[in-house]
């Protein structure tokens, strides 16, 4: 007899019961069969997020849709077909227990000497010296106040999963027979394909619909398999090429081995653990081609494609605007993601609700020296608006052009702020950092707010505004004497980028072609709308300047929409203003408390 712990009927996946309103946790069976009646969270951790990929290669190899058609009839679907399920789950419940005497789950059972302690299962243990701060039970281990305690079966299981898939490069110990073993050591292991690409799936309110929007329609490539299919892994490491999605979604980094517990329902104390199978080939490459569940970007060379950030590179502060760049990739510098193009084309063709709003869910590892430690890994969602809004090009270029505009800005700002203080740019950047903007941004993916007419321009002009706010905020945190202050401010203006206004692309226009560029400053045309101003320039402050342009002065006492508001008379749109009344509703500083409507005012 030997302990036993089916991955398949034993509980250890979290889900919230939505017959019960009840979090609990349930085997991979249940996970897949019941998945329209459970919620997944994948939306705050990075383990989740492991799960999810699980989840989604083990649906893909059971009953996974291989054509759009097959995509569509699932996803309108009440439940998955169980049966396929029941018996692809049955078939590999062997391959798919975590202690298995000779082929334990995502393990290689040949291992049988454990050079690990229990505190090599912790997350917390490849933080390097400071992983201590994040793990109680790591600083008592590490003060020898008490042993690190056993892991229970579950835990383990889903622990050993986040191993596989974020342990960090170097030095490992060699595994025994391991040819490359130089002194029981074993040089040059990487990260997995987890651990070097930007994740992305889109968020959904049940795990049904969760998996399908992370799985795009494809036919299983011959000779593919997930790793509990293939044969037991040898012990010594390998390098090869991926078999395919499913080999590439559940790839053995590490050979590892749990050690079983003395007796049934006994916890985790010890395990093996060496380097495992290496990529063949271009990884990023390989991961774009094979693992839907990534965002990319293109630098402005063209060449190459890397992993995109969805955070400051300095802060680690979210970029609320992220996943709209992905919405409208342009030709200077694409941005990429096979989950969000189908969740797109899924809506274009109506088979989500229109009135579903999506969300783009980011995770990545922020690798230390030679990926040698990890520093954190941050999981961020990103509002994408409704589906009818992603089926509607134009209301996809809206919110790309204005994710777009906020890039320019921020990179003008920071290069104005070099060329000023003639710091370095590693410090620049990291004063230099909008934030504070992701209320705005979800305001600004709003259906009234990226429809035509008066609600688009509205929300363009709110979202100027705010990105001055946080630019105002910037400067002013900035070490700088007033005087360079404002040299600041004015050449930021001379470098500045245009509004992020736009127009909708016409029915026959292909895909952004209705859309403003991000670009240096420009006068923008007039447009004029029920009790607006036009988007004019002014003669003002010794110029010629927008209401934008001067809402970001020094001498501006008041914020955009203020100012916007002084300067418009509903009575007479056509209104001409003064130099000397444009001047005047800049510099009169607000007044507290509500604002009323005065002939001064007018």
């Amino acid at each position: 007899m030997h302990p036993s712990f089916p991955l398949t009927t034993s509980p250890w996946i979290p889900v919230t019961d939505l017959d019960t309103n009840q979090l609990r946790d349930v085997g991979l069976t249940e996970a897949l069969v019941r998945a329209h009646r459970l919620r997944f969270d994948a939306t705050s951790q990075s383990d989740s997020v492991v799960l999810l990929r699980l989840m989604a290669a083990a649906l893909d190899a059971a009953c996974g849709p291989s054509t759009v058609p097959e995509w569509d009839a699932a996803w309108r679907a009440e439940a998955f077909d169980p049966e396929p399920i029941t018996a692809y789950t049955d078939r590999w419940a062997s391959r798919l227990d975590l202690f298995h005497p000779t082929h334990p789950a995502f393990q290689c059972g040949a291992l049988d000497t454990y050079n690990r302690g229990a505190h090599s299962l912790d997350p917390a243990s490849l933080g390097g010296a400071s992983g201590a701060w994040f793990s109680g039970k790591l600083r008592a281990a590490r003060d020898g106040v008490q042993a690190y305690p056993a892991w229970g079966a579950a835990e383990a299981a889903r622990n050993l999963l986040w191993l596989l898939s974020y342990d960090t490069a170097g030095i490992k110990g060699a595994a025994p027979g391991d040819p490359l073993g130089k002194g029981n050591r074993i040089y040059g292991a990487r990260p997995g394909p987890a651990g070097i690409v930007t994740h992305l799936h889109i968020e959904a309110h049940t795990l049904k619909d969760l998996l399908l929007l992370a799985l795009p329609p494809q036919p299983r490539t011959p000779g593919d398999a997930p790793v509990w299919e293939q044969d037991q892994p040898p012990t010594a490491v390998r390098t090869r090429a991926p078999l395919g999605r499913l080999d590439w979604l559940t790839w053995p980094t590490r050979r590892v081995r749990l050690c079983p517990p003395a007796e049934e329902g006994g916890g985790v104390d010890r395990i093996a653990l060496h380097d495992g199978d290496r990529i063949q080939g271009q990884a990023l490459d390989l991961a774009h081609q094979h693992d839907p569940m990534t965002a990319w970007s293109t630098p402005a060379s063209g060449r190459g494609r890397t992993p995109m950030r969805f955070t400051d590179e300095d802060l680690g502060a979210l970029t609320p605007w992220s996943a709209a760049l992905l919405l409208e990739p342009t030709g200077h510098r694409p941005h990429t993601s096979a989950a969000l193009r189908h969740a797109v084309e899924a809506a274009e063709r109506g088979v989500i609700s229109p009135d579903t709003r999506l969300c783009a869910v980011f995770a990545a590892i922020d690798w230390g020296t030679q990926r040698s430690v990890i520093n954190n890994d941050p999981v961020a969602s990103v509002n994408l608006g409704t589906a009818r809004q992603l089926a509607d090009p134009g209301q996809r270029g809206v919110m790309a052009t204005r994710a777009r505009y906020a890039e320019v800005v921020q990179g003008n700002l920071r290069r104005a702020a070099q060329q000023i203080s003639g710091r370095p740019a590693d410090l620049v950047r990291r004063k230099m950092t909008l934030t504070g903007l992701d209320l705005a941004w979800d305001e600004t993916t709003g259906e009234d707010e990226t429809l035509d007419g008066q609600g688009r321009e509205a929300a363009s002009s709110a979202w100027d505004a705010a990105l001055n706010d946080a630019v105002d905020q910037a400067v002013r945190a900035f070490p700088l004497d007033q005087g360079r202050r404002h040299q600041l401010r004015a050449t930021f203006m001379t470098a500045g980028a245009a509004p992020a206004h736009t127009k909708a692309a016409k029915p026959n226009e292909p895909r952004g072609a209705g859309t403003t560029k991000a670009v240096p400053r420009r006068t923008p045309p007039a447009t004029r709308g029920p009790g607006r101003p036009a988007a004019a320039a002014y003669e003002v402050f010794g110029g010629r300047y927008s209401l934008s342009e001067i809402s970001r002065m020094s001498q501006c006492a008041v914020s955009y929409p203020t100012l916007r508001n002084r300067l418009t008379d509903p009575d007479n749109p056509d209104r001409q203003w003064t130099a000397q009344e444009v001047e005047e509703a800049a510099t009169r500083p607000a007044t507290r408390g509500r604002r009323r409507t005065t002939e001064t005012d007018q």
